[in-house]
């Protein structure tokens, strides 16, 4: 089994935009309202049995980075979207605390998100021992919703 992809719900999707494409280089390949007159993508049944009420409506996003990554992120219009308070978002509760990428540049992306003012849980990238005699690198930061992200750079090969 091999992972697809990642769905954020989003309460701005322009502001996830931004960091997706604009900082971490990901190329947005769909930008829709589902369902949609043509209903491409999810008709209103499924979509209204997705998300547990009728006449729902959502933007969706698809981002793709040259690295294969691939990432969805979801407005809701109906049903309203509320923001997820901050500290459920993080260690402690149950579900996925972060979304992590297999990144080859830490130094440069944490640059790149410090520049761009994306809090990081700390002020530097940190080693990892790998078990194996290694030492990965990697640090933490916020989406513009408090969802932690992760990047992560594997030890050089020996």
């Amino acid at each position: 089994m091999n992972f697809h992809h990642a769905c954020l719900i989003v309460t701005d999707a322009d502001k996830e935009i931004a960091l997706f494409r604009d900082v971490l280089g990901f190329k947005v390949v769909v930008d829709t309202i589902i369902p949609g007159k043509d209903e491409t993508f999810f008709n209103q049944r499924t979509l209204d049995d997705i998300f547990h009420v009728k006449g729902s409506s959502s933007r969706m996003v698809m981002l793709l980075h040259d690295d294969g990554a691939f990432v969805e992120l979801q407005q809701p219009s109906v049903p309203k979207i509320q923001a997820t308070p901050r500290k459920y978002l993080q260690y402690g509760y149950t579900g996925i605390s972060e979304l992590a990428f297999l990144v080859t540049n830490i130094d440069e992306l944490f640059k790149k998100v410090k520049a761009a003012g994306y809090e990081t849980q700390t002020d530097y990238v940190w080693d990892v021992p790998d078990g194996q005699g290694g030492i990965a690198k990697s640090f933490l930061f916020y989406d513009p919703d408090g969802a932690m992200l992760q990047f992560y750079q594997a030890p050089p090969s020996k």
